[in-house]
């Protein structure tokens, strides 16, 4: 079971950080659908920089044994 966790977990940050990726380094060329029209870019951008965020905190606390009880 922990090991399924450790997948699922794993998957999960690479969700988030290939989103954040997309929406803080490569803005312009996805941004080409209508959905993106409806935040500014800066905003955008902070929501790609907190998706990096959760990212590292997914898989850095269990991973160095620092308080790993705040992931799964």
């Amino acid at each position: 079971m922990n090991i399924l966790l450790w997948i699922l977990q794993t998957l999960a940050a690479l969700l988030y950080g290939a989103s954040g990726v997309m929406k803080v380094f490569m803005f312009e060329k996805v941004s080409q659908g209508a959905v993106f029209g409806a935040l500014p870019r800066e905003a955008w951008a902070a929501l790609g920089i907190l998706e990096l965020v959760c990212t590292i905190g997914l898989l850095v606390p269990a991973a160095v044994h620092w308080h790993p009880q705040l992931t799964g």
